[in-house]
């Protein structure tokens, strides 16, 4: 046995020193092992000598391994269902429960897709991308290298239990940035937690990637949901899952590194939602990070941040701070911004009056009297016009004020138009024809640029500044009121640079001034313009074609008249999978679905080299037959001698 040649511990894979207990990580070998799992010491592959059970949920299997040809350690994954399939006795072999082949069999290609995306990144040094996959004993395993280090929730406890915010940054820099590359191929989380961020001595990993099923309540698998960083769309298998439910976790495990408390689980916060925000828990964490973590901790998916580019610019940003306001009075000049001159403490020390000085207090007091007098004046013309009204900004989507004097017809003080303005980013009356957000001072040189951000307005309107729209996720853009003044008409274009979805370009230049319905474009991100072909193995058409439609590519479909696979299921398509197909040439993928011809009496199963895809035609009805050695209706022997197509040895 290849155990004895190497004399290792199957409980870490280090030599063995002494017989009996390792002293290194107190295994022993006479240590029971689940009956349901594989038992420490048989050989994978004619390579991988298998360890110690580590950790199994309702996807997979993980164990301790020994890779023989490079003489390191790994980390080998087996694809187990625990709920569809069983470990037939005394043997290594799976055997698929009755009824679930299906079931099995679709799992499985999410599971063998999944890895192989992840196995294609490996140049992300922050995730750990299969190594080696390949089929036996009826199912299917993928290999890891082994990570040393300590997991972040074993690297809190060692910390006092929580981390500075400066310490925070720097640990979850590598995350975000690998969590956004993952989200560009397609590839969810849905699992992160304290327990999958692994601390190494030089960095940090991100583990514990899953299919969604396994990540999703009431699925057809035992979820495994972390309860405190799971979603709340997590909790039901008819809700939209996408990049802000890992906005949710990759908020959460923030929450818990800032505070040291784990995060109210989101089943118990859509009945009574009570979370207190980070700052309340710590007040030594920055009020903007405190507000942006509950943003992204959102019950609505809707309403929460969306993508993980979104949450790093908001967390990163630098806060907003009011100015503070001077004792006397001030009228809010148009195209200019607030600001302030003078501190207190120097208005407080009497100094003699230059002649500057004598030029300025003279040229506000001329502004006071003709303000006043234009004021006199548009009362005299309409006496409902003693409102002043303020631009409504879209520079928050959460407030929009609207800025007016007292109904009573007695007007508003210079200080009060100051306090109510303090928020807005420019404010005027509306009697004013033109109003400018470039500087008066500009060279003639910037003549374009000064002509693109100004817009000539009636007298009389509402005038709206415009956002910075680029970076945000158009579909949340377009639903809420920060673009309700606007028309906006959507461009696609293909690009790597963005995600699917996200606005890379606006017509309107950020800060802009703009009347209710001016026409916005918005160039809206297509991804990029060659895309990966999905699997298809095992899906019927109505599942691929969900998969080609999310990932923008064009089809049609072909009918592929045979009796070795199920009716509706793809048979073959046009291009191999694993492939990229030019979408933004307009490539077509030809998908060839199966249609099973009438037969005039029952037919016998018949053995293929495709198992998943056998069956038994009838005139009537599609049948299965099984016998009693038979555990899934697409084998035809013992289940001994059938092992799923999922082969993939030349790419790694």
């Amino acid at each position: 046995m290849q155990e004895s040649l190497y004399n290792l511990c199957m409980g870490c894979m280090e030599k063995k020193t002494v017989e009996g207990k390792c002293p290194l990580c107190g295994y022993s070998p006479n240590s029971p092992y689940l009956p349901s799992y594989l038992p420490p010491g048989i050989t994978l592959n004619n390579r991988y000598i298998l360890g110690k059970l580590l950790h199994y949920n309702g996807e997979s299997a993980e164990y301790i391994g020994f890779d023989t040809v490079t003489r390191s350690k790994v980390i080998i994954k087996e694809y187990m269902p625990d709920t569809l399939c069983t470990r037939i006795k005394g043997s290594a072999v799976i055997s698929v429960n009755q009824n679930c082949a299906a079931q099995y069999k679709a799992f499985m290609s999410e599971f063998v897709e999944l890895n192989k995306s992840l196995s294609k990144m490996r140049t992300v040094s922050h995730i750990n991308p299969a190594i080696d996959m390949f089929g036996d004993n009826n199912t299917g395993y993928v290999i890891f290298k082994y990570i040393e280090g300590q997991t972040l929730s074993q690297y809190l406890r060692d910390n006092a239990g929580y981390l500075t915010w400066d310490e925070t940054k720097k640990l979850f820099s590598p995350i975000f940035t690998t969590l956004s590359l993952v989200h560009n191929v397609g590839i969810i989380h849905r699992g992160l937690s304290p327990e999958n961020i692994i601390i190494g001595k030089d960095e940090t990993k991100l583990t514990g990637f899953c299919i969604a099923d396994e990540r999703t309540a009431n699925t057809e698998l035992a979820p495994e949901i972390y309860s405190g960083y799971a979603a709340p769309e997590q909790y039901s298998s008819s809700n939209w899952q996408g990049t802000w439910t890992d906005v949710y976790g990759i908020c959460a495990l923030l929450y818990r590194t800032l505070t040291g408390s784990t995060p109210t689980d989101a089943s118990e916060r859509i009945a009574q939602d009570n979370l207190a925000a980070p700052c309340q828990l710590n007040s030594n964490i920055p009020a903007n990070v405190s507000k942006v973590i509950m943003s992204g901790m959102n019950m609505s998916g809707e309403l929460r941040i969306q993508t993980v580019t979104e949450l790093v610019t908001q967390l990163f940003e630098e806060p907003e701070f009011n100015h503070a306001k001077t004792t006397s009075q001030t009228i809010t000049i148009p195209k200019y911004h607030s600001t302030e001159s003078t501190s207190r403490s120097n208005r407080s020390k009497k100094k003699a009056p230059t002649k500057h000085s004598v030029f300025i207090i003279a040229g506000v007091s001329a502004a006071v009297v003709m303000f006043f007098a234009m004021v006199m004046l548009i009362s005299g013309l309409d006496d409902s016009s003693s409102k002043l009204t303020g631009i409504q900004t879209t520079a928050s989507v959460e407030s929009e004020s609207l800025i007016s004097s007292d109904t009573d017809g007695e007007g508003t003080s210079a200080d009060e138009i100051e306090a109510q303005l303090s928020d807005a980013t420019v404010s005027t009356m509306p009697t004013l024809a033109v109003l400018e957000t470039s500087d008066s001072t500009a060279d003639d040189t910037d003549t374009e640029e000064s002509t693109a951000a100004q817009t000539t307005v009636k007298s009389g309107s509402t005038v709206y500044i415009m956002n910075d729209l680029v970076g945000k996720s158009y579909d949340t853009v377009k639903n809420s009121s920060a673009i309700s003044s606007l028309t906006i008409v959507p461009e696609y274009v293909y690009t790597d640079e963005y995600e699917k979805g996200i606005i890379i370009d606006q017509s309107i230049p950020k800060g802009t001034n703009y009347e209710q319905g001016a026409e916005c474009i918005l160039s809206i991100s297509q991804g990029p313009g060659q895309v990966i072909i999905p699997e298809f193995y095992g899906l019927d058409k109505k599942s691929y074609f969900a998969l080609l439609n999310n990932a923008g590519i064009k089809y049609e479909e072909m009918a592929y008249e045979t009796t070795q696979i199920l009716d509706g299921y793809v048979a073959w398509i046009s291009v191999d999978p694993g492939e990229y197909i030019d979408i933004e040439a307009g490539e077509v993928l030809s998908v060839f679905v199966a249609v099973n011809p009438e037969s005039t009496g029952t037919s016998e199963a018949t053995t293929t080299s495709e198992p998943a895809f056998s069956t038994i035609t009838a005139s009537e009805t599609t049948t299965v037959t099984t016998t009693a050695d038979t555990q899934s209706p697409w084998q035809t022997e013992a289940p001994t001698t059938e092992e799923p197509d999922i082969i993939i040895s030349d790419d790694y």
